[in-house]
């Protein structure tokens, strides 16, 4: 007999029924399993929680890997002053998944045409260098700019809105910024911060707020302007009459000159397997890349744990990369204007790596010389903190590492009342060369111009070195990791050392960029407390010299896809938060 209409709309809602809840079983099991606090589309690794969110939400809403990275920024500069903002620079190292293509985006700080000649005759002087003398011609939104235009599709007005909309609500002193304006090394400098983050002269406390109007004004100009407003408008003819009121010479002819660099970025394949990209001097890539080199041969695995021993060799090793490597900083000159410049092949070479490899024995107290590889006049006086790092994956499987900075926690300690920006201090970068600015100099044809000393001059436009390592490492099965550092001269070593743990001894990344580094400075090893207190032991016995940090800010941010999961981590050190989805 045939079934009534009834029977058969009931069999086919139970057809389709069932048919739903196999495809969904489908879905689950097939979907990949990627455990807590990992993803499946995009990840964004910044300074605070707050901003991951933004360049999160930038990434959900059709922004690419960079929209989301500038967005980050931007929030950054606004709870985070002390480490970046538009009065710096920013060097980006992008991957392009479309067309497999790195590059970077050089927007660090330059030269204006008018310095003191004498001003790097100051280096030896003072160990902070702060005050407007100091101050270069900001590149940072000419960063933005030209990391939009090439790699942007959002509005450039949307990257911007999320952290104008910050603004209009008090600002909290965070623990950072509460760490760092009392800290007895900074605290004398503060006063000229005071229109900003002071009650009459008393700096705020950890908790209480500020308002940062005029910031919020500049912010709303630039995201309706374009970069323009900062370089050739209002807000330049501001700045610049505010730096001059503080007794800087730049000049709004020196903003309108500004321009950021493309380049290719450097690589070189680890293992046969992962290839590591990073930009060329004047950053600091080269020398991270050396590093890693010249660990390569010795096999680091997780096995190079298993036993006390084994561990204190490992370290052992690592710590003489890492003075190797701190000596070739300041080597790491604008090749555009630097005669001595050593070229970045000749870091990269494995020629260099196996001499550093034939210095390298049982021992870790050889004087500095030993570890001079191209006996370099090494000058440690210098030191800086104030920067911040971004890590973003778009789901497309494009990435962006960014590096910002201002030099020193709050950069110049010089702030323009009239557009709310915090001035840099990167002249005092080139004291890691201990040489001298002449003004208005330009590169060749001409012979470069000598000071009155016999060092070589430093050049209008010429970027200061840096230890800025904004690198994207992947493998040949598409695992990649995205990281970078902030803490100035602590960046290459916690970025070295969170790369090691990562791709050899197999932590995950949490465990990875967590773990308590070491840090090399001249012939002596600071450790980060917590640092295992064996390792540290075995190698004081190994004859390495120890040295006590005075004030260590050494920060990661990474991102990292293993298969079709994510993770992102925010270094905790600064009470960063990842966000993901």
């Amino acid at each position: 007999a045939a079934m009534s209409p009834g029977k058969v709309c009931c069999l086919l809602l139970l057809a389709l029924g069932a048919l739903a809840v196999l495809v969904s079983l489908v879905v689950i099991l097939t979907r990949p399993r990627c455990g807590p606090q990992r993803y499946l589309h995009g990840a964004v690794a910044a300074d605070t929680e707050t901003c991951s969110a933004i360049g999160r939400d930038i990434l959900k809403s059709g922004g690419t890997a960079v929209d989301a990275a500038i967005a980050a920024l931007v929030c950054t500069s606004v709870l985070n002053p002390q480490s970046s903002g538009l009065g710096g620079g920013v060097i980006f190292t992008i991957y392009n998944a479309s067309t497999g293509a790195v590059e970077v985006i050089n927007a660090r700080e330059t030269v204006p045409a008018e310095s003191p000649r004498s001003l790097l005759r100051d280096c030896a002087d003072t160990v902070f260098h702060v005050g407007a003398r100091w101050i270069a011609v900001p590149g940072e939104l000419r960063g933005y700019e030209e990391a939009h235009r090439r790699h942007g599709r959002l509005p450039w007005r949307a990257l911007f809105e999320p952290s104008i909309k910050l603004l209009s609500e008090p600002l909290i002193i965070s623990p950072v910024m509460d760490k760092v304006i009392h800290h007895p090394l900074f605290s004398s400098l503060g006063g000229r911060l005071c229109p900003l983050i002071c009650d009459g002269q008393r700096f705020l406390r950890h908790g209480e707020t500020f308002r940062w109007p005029a910031l919020q004004q500049t912010l709303r100009v630039v995201a309706e302007g374009g970069a323009a407003a900062f370089y050739e408008g209002q807000i330049g003819k501001a700045l610049v009459e505010d730096l001059r009121k503080a007794g800087s010479n730049i000049s709004l002819e020196d903003l309108q000159a500004y321009r950021a660099e493309v380049s290719t970025a450097l690589n070189v394949t680890l293992d046969n397997h992962t290839t590591v990209f990073s930009p060329a001097p004047p950053a600091g890539g080269a020398v991270l890349i050396f590093i890693l080199k010249v660990l390569e041969e010795y096999k680091l695995r997780a096995a190079s744990l298993a036993s006390p021993q084994e561990k204190v060799e490992a370290f052992h090793r690592i710590a003489e990369a890492l003075k190797f490597g701190n000596l070739l900083k300041a080597q790491m000159s604008d090749p555009a204007f630097s005669a001595a410049q050593r070229t970045a092949g000749t870091l990269l070479s494995d020629r260099i790596a196996e001499l550093a490899r034939q210095r390298i024995d049982s021992r870790g107290d050889h004087p500095l010389s030993h570890y001079n590889l191209l006996e370099s006049v090494y000058n440690q006086r210098y030191r800086s903190m104030g920067t911040s790092h971004v890590s973003v994956l778009a789901a497309d499987g494009s990435a962006v590492s960014a590096t910002s900075t201002i030099n020193y926690p709050f950069g110049s300690f010089v702030y323009s009342n009239r557009t709310g920006i915090i001035l840099n201090n990167e002249l005092a970068d080139f004291c890691t060369t201990n040489r001298s600015i002449a003004p208005g100099e330009h590169p060749c044809p001409h012979p470069p111009l000598r000071a009155r000393t016999n060092a070589p001059a430093s050049a209008l436009g010429e970027k200061p070195p840096s230890a800025m390592v904004p690198s994207i490492l992947i493998s040949k099965t598409g695992d990649m990791l995205v990281v970078g550092g902030a803490g100035g001269a602590w960046i290459i070593s916690a970025t070295a050392m969170a790369i090691i743990n990562k791709l050899w001894f197999g932590y995950d990344l949490e465990g990875a960029i967590a773990a308590p580094i070491m840090h090399a400075e001249g012939d002596t090893i600071l450790f980060e407390e917590h640092f295992s207190e064996e390792v540290r032991t075995g190698l004081l016995e190994r004859g390495h010299k120890e040295k006590k940090p005075h004030l260590r800010m050494n920060v990661v941010q990474g991102v990292s896809r293993e298969g079709k999961c994510i993770s992102a981590y925010s270094d905790k050190r600064k009470m960063g938060k990842s966000a993901g989805y």
